[in-house]
């Protein structure tokens, strides 16, 4: 009798454990991802949502705006429906850990996509898809160095449009643009730094304020997304300067950048297809549950656009 118990305790704990599939085709997965508000995002969000699909997928998306406290809530709700897989763009960095724990003792595959957490706690998760930050910033300040220096300008100041507080794009791109410029360009000075949220309208109050702090001495701008740069090309215009007079250098090759490029209002953006990040965490989600998966880092390249190549954004952004 007691034999029979504990088989079938054993049962139901297997029962209870992590999902059992026989591949990718009839599968369920919870996306849980950030804000629509933003292109980039929407973008990445369908194009993951077309490629799962697919493939025969089913996908339940959970959004929250860049609130962390609402997608460790998310993440508690998406266990309890015990999903084949869970695939997830952190709001925050750090504050996510717990949660990605949480996945892991769960048993339940776990994909993250876009913004990679510190690699110390990569045991949590199965692969990571999405941009290099860091080199997508050291590209940038390639850029920036070789937009001041043929115009004559190897040493100067510019300053910094950044993104969400701690998520890792912010934090990687920061560090990687930093490291970059004092490689390629050890005279320019980083004279200031202010968040743009991602957010145009918060960049322009951000690159408005760092004008007037700087009064008008500023021969460059960084802005870690081109919808940011949108707003600093704003705020340079509302403070008397001509942005085709000031080394201006974005990223994701949004559509914004593309239109300020070819107008010559910006210098040079970074590659960063938001079609290729959705599909790439779609396509590892799918490769994890037909256990076809080889690798544990899938990473976007993030080649420096400027005039001359602009053309090579239409496709990244399905121009």
């Amino acid at each position: 009798m007691k034999a029979i118990s504990r088989v079938l305790a054993a049962t139901m704990l297997l029962a209870s454990a992590a999902p059992v599939w026989a591949g990718a085709e009839g599968a369920k997965v919870i996306l849980l991802t950030v804000t629509e508000e933003c292109e980039y995002c929407a973008l990445h969000q369908r194009a993951f949502l077309k490629t799962a699909q697919a493939a025969g997928v089913s996908v339940e998306v959970k959004i929250t705006n860049y609130d962390a406290a609402e997608q460790a809530s998310q993440v508690d709700q998406a266990i309890a429906q015990r999903p084949d897989a869970i695939v997830l763009w952190p709001a925050d960095s750090s504050a996510i850990i717990p949660s990605l724990r949480k996945i892991k003792q769960a048993g339940i595959p776990l994909v993250i996509t876009n913004s990679e957490p510190d690699t110390k706690y990569s045991q949590f998760w199965d692969v990571f898809t999405g941009p290099d930050d860091t080199g997508n910033g050291s590209a940038a300040a390639e850029a920036m160095a070789a937009g001041l220096k043929a115009r004559g300008e190897e040493s100067g100041r510019i300053f910094m449009i950044e993104g969400v507080p701690g998520t890792p794009p912010q934090i990687k791109r920061s560090k990687g643009f930093e490291e970059g410029l004092a490689a390629n360009a050890p005279d320019v000075k980083i004279a200031g730094r202010q968040n743009g949220n991602w957010d145009q309208t918060r960049a322009t109050e951000a690159a408005s304020a760092l004008f007037t702090q700087m009064a008008g001495n500023v021969q460059g701008v960084y802005a870690q997304a081109d919808n940011m740069m949108s707003g600093v090309i704003v705020a340079a215009q509302r403070a008397g300067l001509d942005p085709a007079n000031l080394v201006l250098v974005g990223s994701n090759c949004s559509i914004e950048g593309v239109k300020a490029i070819e107008a010559g209002t910006q210098f040079a953006t970074v590659l960063q297809s938001p079609i290729d990040d959705g599909a790439y965490a779609a396509k590892a989600v799918i490769a994890l549950l037909d256990d076809t998966l080889d690798t544990r880092e899938m990473l976007l390249p993030h080649r420096i656009i400027t005039r001359e190549n602009v053309s090579d954004c239409d496709e990244a952004i399905g121009r």
